[in-house]
């Protein structure tokens, strides 16, 4: 079979490969469509996290775990799931023809896709179910001030979940380098954006939320922003403080901060106005099995829109291809592989 294959940082080919065998605990997924994930990116371009996101074979190490496709074959000791099932599910090395999800168990490492729900739109399901889960430990409010930091599949999706959930918040703030990426933003609701590479986040957040003090410093002010997302995460290369590091200085007393993206590195950060404005820090790191079927629903309904934010596709042989434009945070939004 074909597969997009990983050998060293930003080098990946199209290579012909063995056809994973089918355990008596898996199901052999066809691979209809699989999107490239930041997590993903983080891997092409540094090696990062290898070791869990790379199905190894012959050729080299196959990525892919956004996907969606139809169940061809199925193990003895599989229940619940049949040859023909359209699905998607948690699996490593979907960015091939085959993918196997290894162990089978409906409704925790497979979901079932209703008719209504496409591969491409269950290649973002994964992405979707992360910030879905994201977005709910930030615990929004009616009525609340909230920025979002980055604009890419994750943070939109924030937004998507915000509007799905039915959160009415007072304002929306969208901050991102890409004017492609922020213009989605206003589209999905964002009531404000903000290209830090022209505008000061701290000076537009005072003059869009106004300010409020500090319980325990009397005479200092902070914007008054109850809820920040960050969904980048640190990034090398990037000049300027972590995002972690801006979001507790924007962020108000008593304020909470979500951090859903990831690190390419460590980072050094000043905890002071953490300490001081007595900010809730609160990590977020996949989705529970609840809100993928939540999120398909979602998706089935049209409650959200994930294919207005897929910009491009590419077959396995322009893998590399793929890659380069998902990394073009200028040009796209989603990128997807279709086998």
């Amino acid at each position: 079979m074909k597969a997009a294959c990983y050998h060293a940082p930003m080098d990946l080919t199209c290579e012909q490969t063995d056809r994973p065998a089918c355990q008596p605990t898996d199901v052999m997924v066809k691979v209809g469509a699989c999107g490239i994930c930041g997590s993903d990116l983080h891997f092409y371009k540094l090696g990062l996290f290898s070791e869990v996101l790379g199905r190894p074979t012959e050729k080299g190490l196959v990525p892919g775990h956004e996907f969606g496709g139809e169940v061809v074959e199925v193990g003895d000791q599989v229940q619940g799931i049949s040859v023909g099932d359209r699905v998607t599910g948690i699996a490593f090395g979907a960015m091939a023809e085959y993918v196997p999800i290894t162990p089978a168990i409906l409704g925790f490492t497979v979901y079932k896709l209703p008719d209504e729900v496409s591969f491409d739109e269950a290649a973002t399901v994964e992405p979707l179910s992360t910030s879905y889960h994201a977005t709910r430990l930030g615990e929004p409010v009616d009525g609340e001030s909230a920025v979002v930091f980055g604009a890419g599949i994750i943070g939109l999706g924030i937004i998507q979940s915000l509007k799905a959930l039915d959160v009415k918040l007072k304002n929306l703030i969208v901050v991102d380098v890409s004017e492609k990426r922020l213009e989605m933003a206003r589209q999905l609701g964002a009531t404000h954006t903000v290209n830090p590479r022209s505008e000061d986040i701290m000076v537009r957040a005072r003059e869009i939320t106004g300010e409020m003090g500090i319980l325990v410093a009397p005479g200092m002010t902070t914007p008054a922003v109850d809820l920040v997302y960050d969904a980048v995460g640190y990034i090398k290369g990037i000049q300027g403080p972590p995002i972690i590091q801006q979001a507790t200085e924007l962020v108000r007393d008593h304020g909470r901060v979500v951090v859903v993206g990831a690190f390419e590195g460590q980072v050094s950060v000043d905890l002071m106005p953490f300490l001081v404005k007595q900010v809730r820090i609160q990590g977020s790191y996949g989705y529970w099995p609840d809100q993928v079927i939540e999120c398909i629903e979602l998706i089935r309904n049209k409650k959200v829109d994930r294919m207005t934010l897929i910009t491009h596709a590419f077959g396995l042989d322009q893998a590399k291809e793929a890659f380069d434009t998902q990394a073009d945070s200028a040009g796209s939004i989603k990128v997807i592989l279709k086998p």
